[in-house]
């Protein structure tokens, strides 16, 4: 069963790899590639980064560099242009740098015996690729196992302070601060205090200032907010739970494990709801290295 699922997977993501390679010259916006592979929006880009070790963006532009690559050494008489734009360039210069980035020459050079170049120091790492990647799949094997459990969640309100930056970054431990600052001076009703973290944007994609995160704890359906925090209602639902213990800059390894590692084998999809963390009474394990433990929470449906 579980290898039942892998294979949906692959094949969904197969999906769009061979949508992207039919139409390299066509805009391919993420929501369409989405569609193509009946993901939700909201969590394609991670999944498709989970089963292919590459982003959407990443493998596009990858895969037009060396399509081009292929043209420029098997169409000697077609115009560095012309390829260019066959291949989803808009400009013979964003073709330039992205060329030049991907194989260190120019086009002109790549032409006038660079393409051989390439192929024989491809042939002669080619082993050692293939040792190394050996070494590689087993360290991957043991870094993707994490322990994930399935449940189903109420749905919750939060009074929230909000982040705009980098995940990881110093804005968000100061982000808590305030937030716990504010919730001891107000009466929150009984219980212990549940605190969420949400991270609304894929920092692969969205660029890190405009990354938004909050910061919030759990209070009653007819909490009444001041000017300091914001309500947000965190919908209920099926999610795959996760343990974490690390530092912030470790958090998005584990989460990464998650979708590449548990996700595919395990009968369920992404569903088109934030991810969040859940913080549960003092979250401190190591305070003077920064470590904290927290569940990670990801919407899931059947697949």
């Amino acid at each position: 069963m579980t290898g039942g699922h892998r294979d949906e997977y692959a094949r969904r993501v197969d999906r769009v790899i061979d949508h992207i390679r039919d139409h390299l010259a066509d805009e391919l916006p993420l929501a369409a590639l989405a569609r193509v592979a009946a993901f939700s929006p909201f969590h394609f880009h991670r999944v498709f980064r989970g089963v292919t070790g590459e982003t959407v963006a990443g493998f596009v532009q990858r895969l037009r560099i060396e399509k081009a690559a292929a043209a420029l050494r098997d169409h000697p008489d077609r115009s560095v242009l012309a390829v260019a734009l066959d291949h989803g360039f808009g400009s013979a210069a964003a073709f330039a740098r992205a060329f030049r980035a991907r194989f260190g020459m120019s086009a002109t050079a790549w032409r006038a015996g660079g393409a051989e170049r390439w192929r024989r120091r491809w042939r002669k790492a080619d082993q050692q690729l293939r040792k190394a990647g050996k070494a590689a799949r087993g360290r991957r094997r043991q870094t993707r196992r994490v322990s994930v459990r399935v449940t189903e969640m109420p749905a919750l309100r939060i009074a929230a302070m909000r982040y705009v930056g980098p995940y990881g970054a110093r804005g968000i431990p100061a982000l808590w601060q305030r937030l716990r600052a504010w919730a001891a001076g107000h009466d929150l009703g009984p219980g212990p205090r549940v605190k969420l973290g949400i991270a609304y944007d894929d920092p692969s994609i969205t660029a890190p200032e405009r990354c938004r995160y909050d910061a919030g704890v759990v209070v009653p359906p007819d909490f009444v907010p001041d000017r300091l925090v914001a309500i947000v209602d965190v919908s209920g639902g099926l999610y795959a739970v996760a343990g974490f213990v690390g530092t912030a800059h470790e958090i998005e390894g584990v989460w990464d494990r998650v979708f590449a590692g548990w996700l595919p084998g395990s009968g369920y999809e992404p569903d088109d709801r934030p991810c969040y963390e859940v913080y549960r009474g003092d979250p401190t394990v190591d305070d003077r290295r920064g470590v904290f433990r927290c569940e990670l929470h990801l919407p899931v449906r059947p697949l």
